[in-house]
């Protein structure tokens, strides 16, 4: 039985230069990956668009069913970010991956959208600063997902498209004006490699040197851990023929003991001292729920003539990081709202947002909704019933079949999840009444706990928590993430006092 043990041993030895490369421990570069890689922003930033303009770098990302989209970020230093403009204050359908571009100092942005009906079309905002203000929507009536402003040799402006086709655009960038061009095919990806489907999209031109150099991502944007990426492809003209990599793909996840799963969407920029950067999204492993979070890695031309992925560390700071978030510090969202101004009001002086309520539970009434990446969190915050039948609480929101959280009346404490509410005795019955509580909720890793307090000082703990680690994208689909949030339903309330706190920040 030991020589056959040992025999079998000897022979998975002799094996293991055959297993698939997604098997095999990636190198010790790929695993030390915050030497690499840095997370921008907080929360699910999925597909960035990123120009510089002069020694300036403005960014967006898909919106999705929140209101207000398409936020326009500024940084001055590719690491910290700050909005600089909202370009979508109505909700416009879903927003999905959205190309930011400037041509003739004019600021474009070219937006996918769904309606209620999932019907797809591309529309197109502009303005001539990215603080705004930009023009409403207008309908380009051609469908198909993530288009990318390219412009040839001679400045003709055109499309491009998921599919790998060109579509010429009129000089002001607002029209269609001919039939489309196709120009690329998707990188055949190898067989055996788990992925979601082939799935080409988010395709990115970027021109360096005497070469145009495309980057499209494959492999589908969640599924399994290995399955979305970066391939690269580069063409003395636009219009192709285009080589592909020989060491393709240029960016993916190969092993599920990385840090970034599904790492792919690049989006390529270079400074005014001429590195290169691609920004690109991925969930991170173990916390999925938190989202695509952007991700910046630097590029280097190899002398093979094509982009390699820089080895060592990045060199670019480390962004800043809030130990404590305020009223006034968030762009704050709301659920597939018209408008946020149709229900909140924003008082920043008092440190007050007055909340005309919506339903009985969350999953009536869309919540008011902030962000964060931190694994471990609290939200606090004070709330005030300013109508007899109102109820509050803090919640933990995926969408409006999926939510986790706790509140009050001026009765009882309750629990919400998934459109149920429970009931159950407060040990401040005055408080209660009067219709006044403070309310803090924590996520500890994906374990939800809460507690109520009568004056902010004196806590007594929720009977109930959750467990909500399956809230994502893979379980639950929509392309959406777990936001804390702000519920009021039932009548106007009033709150004060809010405050998230990053407790992976304070250990």
């Amino acid at each position: 039985m030991r020589k056959q043990t040992f025999a079998a041993l000897a022979s998975l030895l002799m094996l293991g230069s055959n297993i698939p490369l997604q098997a095999q421990l990636p190198p010790s570069d790929i695993l030390n990956e915050d030497r690499t890689t840095i997370r921008l922003l907080e929360g699910d930033n999925p597909d960035p668009s990123i120009i510089r303009y002069g020694n300036k770098y403005y960014m967006i990302h898909s919106s999705f069913v929140y209101t207000p989209g398409l936020v326009v970020y500024e940084s001055d230093n590719l690491v910290d970010w700050h909005p600089c403009s909202i370009a979508l204050p109505e909700y416009n359908g879903e927003i999905w991956a959205p190309d930011l571009c400037v041509y003739k100092d004019r600021f474009y942005i070219y937006l996918p959208t769904r309606d209620a009906q999932k019907k797809k079309t591309n529309m197109v905002i502009w303005a001539d600063s990215p603080e705004g203000p930009w023009s409403k929507p207008v309908d380009l009536k051609i469908g198909e997902i993530d288009p990318e402003h390219v412009t040839d040799a001679d400045g003709k402006r055109y499309l491009l498209l998921s599919s790998g086709t060109l579509h010429p655009l009129s000089e002001d960038g607002t029209r269609i004006t001919g039939d489309p061009i196709h120009i690329y095919d998707e990188w055949p990806i190898p067989e055996e490699w788990d992925i979601e489907g082939v799935s080409l999209e988010g395709i990115n031109i970027k021109k360096v040197g005497e070469y145009y150099y495309l980057f499209a991502a494959e492999g589908g944007t969640a599924g399994p851990p290995t399955s979305h990426m970066v391939v690269q492809a580069r063409s003395k003209s636009i219009m192709g023929p285009w080589e592909n990599a020989p060491e393709n793909p240029l960016l993916r996840t190969r092993s599920r003991q990385e840090k970034w799963w599904s790492k792919g969407h690049g989006s390529i920029v270079d400074t005014p001292d001429g590195r290169l950067f691609m920004l690109f999204h991925a969930y991170e492993n173990g916390f999925q729920t938190l989202g695509r979070q952007t991700l910046i890695r630097e590029l280097v031309l190899g002398e093979d003539g094509w982009l390699h992925l820089k080895e060592g560390g990045i060199s670019l700071p480390a962004p800043q990081r809030l130990k404590e978030t305020r009223m006034n510090d968030l762009v704050w969202q709301t659920y597939q709202e018209h408008a946020i101004t149709d229900r909140f009001s924003f008082f920043p002086e008092e440190d007050k947002i007055l909340i005309k309520g919506k339903g009985n539970n969350p999953q009536e009434g869309s919540p008011l909704l902030a962000r964060t990446s931190a694994h471990r969190y609290e939200v606090e915050a004070c709330f005030e019933l300013k109508s007899p039948d109102a109820s509050a609480g803090l919640v933990a929101y995926y969408n409006e079949d999926y939510h986790f959280g706790f509140g009050f009346n001026r009765e009882q404490i309750l629990r919400y999840r998934r459109g149920q509410v429970s009931r159950s005795k407060s040990l401040y019955p005055e408080a209660n009444k009067q219709g006044k509580l403070w309310l803090k909720m924590r996520n500890d890793e994906h374990v939800l706990s809460a507690w109520y307090s009568a004056d902010g000082k004196e806590w007594h703990k929720y009977p109930w928590a959750f467990e909500i680690s399956g809230a994502h994208h893979n379980i639950l689909y929509g392309f959406l993430f777990v936001r804390p949030a702000i519920y009021a339903g039932g009548g106007e309330v009033e709150v004060t006092h809010f405050v998230l706190r990053n407790l992976d920040e304070m250990d």
